[in-house]
């Protein structure tokens, strides 16, 4: 455990200051023989005691400068602690008071760091924060200060940024170099930031009203916070994330397929693609890995590799007369990935299948649900061809990520449809939800229609298509391509 800053500067000028006291009983000691017959001894004694208490003076004042600086540093990484960031914002009050100059105080919360300690332990979480220090001080001017305030919280003081246009570039600089991946020994590390600003005089007049500012818009967009409060996630477990890392490499995920129909006709039109994990002879569902998957990079190479075996089976269906949609889900901070869309690009370029086949269903629950989106990546995205779907339209993060997502699609969550059909609160609900969502100019789709009462309610209450378990349960490609063909339909109509 790291020495605290006070016993560390005390123990750093502790021998220079005992040797001041040896030199005060040598002079002593001096005089003593000058007072005898004894005088060339005093005079070697003096000399050699004032090259020493040179000496030791300039060690003294050079150690008391590196305690201060210890007092004033964060041992890690090198930065200002909240000390020295304290005294500069005191500054730059004073200096704007005198000026009329404006500034800002951003604040920097880094979103999934606890997940680089679980996987590749304390030293590589170590090595990440001082490259982030790096990169924050490269995104700054030289007169700006980066301080680190607590163990993945980062202040930034901004001398004359004076609008909120301002800080929100500064505030996207900072992100978009936090969010390049960091290569640490035992993997890739990849990291997201939410970030929050206040800016002299105009969002308060004091250091504790500007922080105070920037810390509740910093929370109020964090990008790990979305639904935690009322379905909170599970601690993020290593193990499980290495366990899949190594099913990929070995090909040991599946994916099964769930139809999803028109209404009211029952033609299957589409498909979601639902990955699972081989272990022996069982199967281990999204649910026991997804959730600690999606807080690291590995939920990319998932994401991938679900996506090139949607498209190489919706090419095998085709040809056998099936000509149907597929759907894959994306966690919503992986849609302004710049790599994802480069390997979604790769895959839609290889694949004989049009791109508006392959729908992104965006689960906006977890990380980055309803925050900012880059922009330039999203266009990207969009220039695919692919279609965009909102999984989970009701929930209140849903609601938040609307707005950001240029979308084609919703899927009204299936708690609602369980209670549809009765003429109570959920028969309005998801009235107005496709109200809401025809009126954007979106298509519906109804999730967990497993009765046929929840069948009649989506018909009634004007959703589009529809998905499952009283259509159709997740099934293997080929069992599918079977079912469509002998199977169905089996209800859609029926009584």
């Amino acid at each position: 455990m790291a020495e605290p800053l006070n016993q560390a500067a005390r123990r750093w000028v502790a021998w220079p200051g005992a040797a001041v006291a040896v030199i005060g009983l040598g002079g002593i000691a001096a005089l003593d023989l000058s007072r005898t017959d004894r005088p060339r001894e005093a005079f070697v004694v003096a000399m050699l005691l004032a090259g020493v208490a040179g000496a030791a003076t300039t060690v003294l004042v050079t150690r008391l400068l590196v305690a201060q600086r210890l007092a004033l540093r964060d041992a890690l990484t090198g930065l200002p602690n909240r000390a020295l960031l304290e005294d500069r914002v005191s500054q730059a009050f004073a200096r704007s008071r005198r000026s009329g100059e404006s500034f800002a105080l951003l604040v920097v919360d880094l979103d999934g760091f606890k997940g680089v300690n679980d996987i590749r332990g304390h030293e590589a979480g170590n090595e990440v924060l001082r490259a982030i220090s790096r990169r924050l001080e490269a995104s700054v001017r030289e007169m700006d200060t980066v301080a680190r305030v607590g163990g993945d919280e980062f202040v930034v003081l901004s001398l004359g940024t004076g609008s909120d246009d301002e800080a929100a570039a500064l505030a996207g600089r900072v992100r978009h170099a936090l969010r390049r991946p960091y290569r640490v020994e035992g993997g890739l590390v990849e990291l997201d930031a939410s970030i929050g600003w206040a800016l002299f005089p105009q969002d308060g007049l004091t250091p504790g009203d500007l922080l105070a500012r920037a810390d509740g818009q910093m929370y109020a967009t964090k990008r790990d916070t979305s639904e935690e409060t009322v379905m909170p996630r599970p601690p993020l477990d290593g193990g499980v994330v290495r366990d899949l890392e190594k099913a990929l490499e070995l090909d040991e995920i599946m994916v099964h397929y769930q139809p999803i129909v028109a209404l009211p006709s029952g033609a299957v039109v589409a498909v979601e693609a639902l990955v699972r994990r081989i272990r022996g002879d069982s199967l281990v569902g999204p649910s026991e890995f997804v959730p600690h998957v999606e807080r690291t990079p590995l939920v990319r190479t998932l994401t991938l590799a679900v996506a090139r075996d949607a498209l190489r089976r919706l090419h095998e269906w085709e040809g056998r007369g099936h000509e149907l949609d597929a759907s894959i889900n994306v966690p919503y901070r992986m849609i302004d990935d710049g790599e994802l869309v480069l390997g979604l690009e790769r895959l839609l370029e290889s694949a004989d299948v049009a791109p508006e086949r392959l729908i992104l269903e965006v689960v906006p629950s977890g990380p980055a649900a309803g925050s900012e989106l880059d922009a330039t990546v999203v266009r990207r995205l969009r220039s695919l061809g692919v279609r965009l779907s909102l999984d989970d339209l009701g929930r209140a993060s849903s609601v938040a990520a609307i707005r950001m997502l240029p979308l084609d699609q919703v899927k009204i969550d299936a708690m609602f449809l369980h209670e549809a059909g009765r003429g109570g609160r959920a028969d309005a609900i998801v009235r107005s939800l496709v109200e809401l969502a025809h009126g954007l100019g979106l298509e519906t789709v109804a999730e967990g229609v497993e009765s046929k009462l929840a069948w009649e309610a989506a018909v009634a209450l004007g959703c589009d298509l529809a998905q499952g378990f009283y259509l159709g349960h997740p099934m293997p490609a080929q069992k599918l391509a079977d079912w469509l063909t002998g199977t169905w339909p089996v209800v859609a109509i029926a009584g």
